[in-house]
C-alpha cells in the first residue's frame, strides 16, 4: 500500500485483537497499536507514514480529543476517525470539537470498518 501506516490508538485488549483481526481480513500489514494518547503522540512522531488514526475516545491519562489535537499540531493533514461507544454523543453532536473526519461505533461492523478503510486509507494518494 505504498508505505501506508494505521495508527490505532485503543486500551481494550479485545478491541486491539478485533482490529488485528480485521486488518488481516483486509490484508493490511503496516500497522501500529498503542495504549494511550501519549504513546499515540510518540509513535506519531517516530513514524513519519500515518495515513489514518483510528482514536479511541476513552483512553487513560490523556483522552482521544485532547490527543487529536496535538496530532494534529504535528501533522494537520493526518486522517482521524474516532472509535466511540458513545453514537448518542456523536448524534447530538459532542465531539465536534475533536476535529475528526469520521466516526466508528463500537461494537466495530465489519462494513463500517471496511467503508471507513476503503474511504481513507485505500482510496487516498
Amino acid at each position: 500500500m505504498n508505505n501506508k501506516t494505521i495508527l490505532v490508538v485503543e486500551d481494550d485488549i479485545v478491541s486491539c485483537e478485533l482490529f488485528r483481526e480485521l486488518f488481516g481480513k483486509e490484508n493490511i500489514e503496516s500497522f501500529l497499536i498503542v495504549n494511550t494518547g501519549e504513546e499515540a503522540i510518540e509513535s506519531f512522531k517516530a513514524t513519519d507514514n500515518i495515513q489514518l488514526v483510528l482514536m479511541d475516545y476513552k483512553l487513560p491519562g490523556m483522552d482521544g480529543c485532547e490527543t487529536i489535537k496535538k496530532i494534529r499540531k504535528i501533522k494537520h493533514d493526518i486522517y482521524v476517525v474516532m472509535q466511540t461507544a458513545y453514537a448518542y454523543d456523536i448524534k447530538k453532536g459532542s465531539f465536534n470539537d475533536c476535529h475528526v473526519d469520521d466516526f466508528l461505533t463500537k461494537p466495530i461492523i465489519y462494513e463500517e470498518f471496511f467503508r471507513i478503510i476503503n474511504k481513507y486509507y485505500y482510496n487516498t494518494n
